[in-house]
């Protein structure tokens, strides 16, 4: 009799994974729309070839997509718990904003990983999770409740990285330290796609958050792309006419602004040069994309996995005359790329909806077949992203539609 309704139960379960969709979530970190080394591309030419291909030339690509705290702990806290920023600060015991207090850049911590869409996945979806790279600035030593597999860090080194494991095969719980042979986007593309091999056809369906570093400061390309520069690459970065602009151009901007000097000769060298190594660092990630999705197709669950990709802000090289930064609320700091490839999104295809980050979460939980939360602030796009073939979506998915 037991026997028996374990083999119901297992059955059950089975059922389960087929009939919602698996769901791939690449987040990289200060990687605007405006440098050209995102998506929409410019001038046909970037970074990130494979990456054009396989999502940007086979899925769907948002035009107005935002987020809507540029700045890393804010706006992660933002995308994984659904919620607008003024929904999540803490207003107090948070001087300057780095108080070790559970206060992440003013966010509510506690309030945040007691409540990620991993937990509403794994308890209500069904969803086996996994996080790995980047989670917060201040990461939990722990994993918050949601999360099965956990290898994740604050953003850490790009050589020599560090990362807070719990549940992840092969590694002991704890901490684990890497060496100066280990650059931390492959760490996190390998560590990764041997979790996804283990759960991909196994009795649920699975979420995975895949969060490398780069392209942050200090910008530090992988060993094998340093140096590199295709010759149909632009000498530097784009200079509109923001860029090294006149103190009269910017009298009337707020006082950061204003008060900023002009660029030298130089800083504009070290701007290019930041320039031409965050492109670098996303040649890995690009790889990373690509060891990810061909691995997908190796084990069989291409035609039942959807894959999003974007960035938790923006940044900027030159403009206003900020050597580079990101913290303003100006186009180039706040709009940012989403691509999204999967069953029922036509290759190719765009939509204008003006949306943001806050709204990822729902939207993956309508691909899963169950309502948002109420306190979530977020609304699903997915109307705007099926716009292929709704035949050959999952039957958890078509419910939601």
């Amino acid at each position: 009799m037991y026997l028996r309704g374990l083999v119901v139960l297992s059955t059950a379960l089975a059922v389960q994974a087929a009939t919602k969709p698996n769901i791939v979530f690449f987040l990289t970190d200060d990687q605007d729309q405006k440098l050209g080394g995102s998506f929409p591309q410019h001038n046909g030419v970037g970074p990130m070839p494979y990456t054009q291909k396989a999502l940007a030339e086979q899925g769907a690509t948002a035009t107005n997509w935002f987020i809507h705290t540029p700045i890393c702990c804010p706006s992660r806290s933002e995308l994984v718990a659904g919620r607008y920023f003024h929904n999540i600060k803490k207003d107090d015991g948070c001087p300057n904003g780095d108080a070790p207090a559970s206060c992440c850049m003013h966010v509510d911590e506690e309030l945040v990983n007691n409540a990620t869409m991993a937990k509403t996945l794994n308890e209500q979806g069904g969803y086996t999770v996994g996080i790995f790279g980047k989670y917060l600035n201040s990461c939990p030593k722990k994993a918050p409740e949601g999360f099965d597999a956990y290898f994740a860090n604050g953003g850490g080194d790009y050589y020599s990285p560090s990362f807070f494991v719990q549940g992840v095969e092969g590694f002991s719980d704890g901490v684990w330290q890497g060496g100066p042979e280990n650059y931390t986007t492959s760490v996190v593309g390998n560590v990764s796609n041997a979790w996804i091999r283990r759960v991909a056809n196994g009795d649920k369906p699975f979420f995975a958050y895949i969060a490398p570093k780069a392209c942050h400061e200090p910008f530090l390309p992988a060993p094998w792309y340093q140096g590199y520069w295709d010759p149909s690459w632009p000498p530097h970065e784009p200079r509109p006419v923001s860029w090294n602009c006149s103190f009269e151009s910017r009298a009337d901007h707020h006082y950061i602004i204003a008060t900023e000097p002009m660029i030298t000769t130089g800083a504009a060298a070290k701007i290019t040069q930041v320039f031409q190594d965050r492109w670098r660092t996303l040649m890995s990630v690009d790889d990373l994309i690509r060891d990810t999705m061909q691995l997908c197709e190796e084990l069989g669950v291409m035609n039942n996995t959807y894959f999003f990709y974007s960035s938790d802000h923006g940044f900027q090289l030159g403009e206003f005359n900020i050597p580079f930064d990101k913290r303003h609320v100006y186009d180039h700091d706040i709009r940012i790329h989403l691509l999204v490839r999967g069953p029922g999104v036509k290759a190719g295809s765009t939509f204008d909806t003006l949306a943001s980050q806050v709204d990822l979460a729902p939207t993956w939980f309508a691909l899963a077949g169950i309502e948002k939360p109420a306190y979530m602030d977020g609304k699903s796009v997915l109307p705007f992203l099926l716009n292929g073939d709704r035949g050959e979506l999952a039957e958890a998915t078509r419910a939601m539609l």
